[in-house]
């Protein structure tokens, strides 16, 4: 299997059809009759049940996963504050060794992850797995913090209070696991870089 086709399996799964299917599972029972009857017709045996839940999930999946994607916005500002980068940082390593290898006109139109993420495909495969897991786990919880502010108000509105605070709550969790995924995948990349730019594996062959 190529690491694309890895990345784009995991990152299906984890962080599209795995939280569409936790908040269809929570909002389903409450919210199926607007769906169910009236917009689709009933379904009538198990299978084509199991094909509506996974059809179901997969689109609400998109959904949360493109709300999550505002919350990179806060991220960005809290890496800032937490862990700003410096002329010592991985990062800081990475885009000179970037800016040493592109052309001049090239470097605004590549960011230092996106072109990390490029070569560790091209050049080293494995490495690239273990980058795409960290960005898999990240989105993952980043999708799954959205289901839980949503699994919250879908609770208040059916006077379920301790569950409403229950997922209130799991929000905080969620975040920090995925500013800690996200951290770790952008600095594991730029990591990565770096070790295969000592070891020559990134000059240009004469």
């Amino acid at each position: 299997m190529k690491p694309s086709e890895f990345y784009v399996g995991l990152l299906n799964f984890f962080a599209i059809l795995l939280p569409g299917a936790i908040a269809t599972a929570i909002l389903l029972p409450r919210y199926g009759d607007f769906v169910v009857g009236s917009l689709i017709p009933a379904l009538s045996n198990d299978s084509t049940n199991l094909l509506a839940f996974l059809i179901f999930s997969y689109f609400l999946g998109h959904l949360l996963f493109l709300v999550g994607s505002y919350i990179d916005y806060f991220y960005n500002i809290l890496r800032k504050r937490i862990n700003p980068y410096d002329n010592e940082s991985a990062f800081q390593c990475a885009t000179r060794i970037k800016d040493a290898l592109v052309d001049q006109s090239e470097r605004k139109a590549l960011n230092t992850f996106q072109w990390s993420r490029s070569v560790l495909i091209s050049i080293c495969p494995a490495a690239a797995e273990d980058v795409h897991q960290l960005e898999a786990d990240s989105k993952f919880f980043r999708s799954l913090l959205v289901v839980c502010a949503l699994a919250a108000i879908a609770f208040m509105l059916s006077s379920q209070w301790i569950e409403s605070l229950i997922a209130l709550v799991l929000v905080v969790p969620c975040f920090a696991r995925y500013y800690e995924r996200r951290l770790k995948s952008t600095t594991q990349a730029y990591i990565h870089v770096i070790t295969l730019n000592r070891l020559g594996s990134l000059q240009p062959k004469k």
